[in-house]
């Protein structure tokens, strides 16, 4: 969390009021300082005196996301930013304007704008990530990273990973996480696409037929392109870049429920080091 929808939004709500302006000045919290001393949770992938003199003085000229990542294209280099479970951004001209008070007790990066509004990172938990890197094409997670789900590549490519030796026998709610596999996804929007689909998320690739594979492709473009149009889903701590929240979470079906819409007991089940909530009645395997 945030999954791909979330991001979109975020990408929507600001690039509305940060493009054509610059960079002025960047702080941190004593935590990011402190973090980059110990060598422990840093929020910051490189040195601080090195990601603040390569963004001072640049200008936004646009947001794009790519998977998960959110990425500034500035007027020369980029900001890429992974959100981890909990980071959020927020464009404000006080930063008393974070009325969420987990937010604004930590905020970590802020970026002065030559506008005089500031623009603040912040993050509940600290998984989260800033770098400034020269080149995109030479970002590692994207060498690899599968398509964009909205692509027309991504289906072709999607049936084709699930046909592959070291990915036939592995279970599909395991694939689904894998970035490589399918672009975006994560262990919310799968438990839901699998219980919608009707299958057991221990289900191995190899167990699905063609036609169910191309189903559950389909099932995966829908969930994400709804999941957008309703501003994503707010379970804890997710808002947008104005602090309001998503309304997706009132349309799931499986993910954090107890009875299923049948009125089955919900169980989970350990897959990737994620909690997978599934209708054993629902979902037989």
């Amino acid at each position: 969390m945030p999954e791909l929808p979330e991001v979109e939004n975020i990408k929507f709500g600001l690039e509305e009021v940060v493009i054509n302006k610059k960079i002025i000045n960047i702080t941190y919290s004593k935590v990011v300082e402190d973090s980059h001393k110990v060598g422990k949770m840093a929020i910051v992938k490189q040195k601080l005196s090195a990601f603040s003199d390569s963004v001072k003085g640049k200008e936004i000229e646009k947001l794009s996301r790519r998977g998960k990542y959110l990425y500034f294209t500035l007027n020369e280099g980029y900001i890429i930013t992974h959100f981890g479970m909990t980071g959020a951004f927020f464009l404000v001209k006080d930063i008393a304007e974070i009325t969420n008070k987990n937010y604004y007790k930590h905020q970590h990066v802020i970026f002065e704008l030559s506008t005089g509004e500031k623009l603040v990172y912040s993050d509940i938990r600290r998984f989260g990530e800033l770098r400034y890197i020269d080149d995109i094409t030479k970002f590692k997670p994207f060498i690899n990273l599968a398509p964009e789900p909205f692509d027309k590549k991504a289906k072709k490519y999607f049936l084709s990973k699930l046909e592959e030796n070291k990915y036939r026998e592995q279970s599909i709610k395991a694939l689904l996480l894998e970035g490589n596999v399918f672009c975006g996804c994560g262990n919310i929007y799968d438990c839901e696409v699998l219980y919608r689909q009707k299958i057991h998320p221990l289900t191995k690739a190899s167990e699905l037929s063609k036609k169910k594979k191309e189903s559950l492709f389909k099932e995966l473009i829908d969930i994400l392109d709804f999941a957008i149009k309703e501003g994503g889903s707010t379970i804890s701590d997710y808002v947008h870049a104005d602090g309001g929240e998503g309304n997706m979470q009132n349309f799931h079906q499986i993910y954090g429920k107890k009875v299923c819409p049948l009125g089955h007991e919900v169980e989970n089940v350990t897959i990737k080091g994620r909690s997978s909530h599934f209708c054993p009645i629902c979902q037989k395997k």
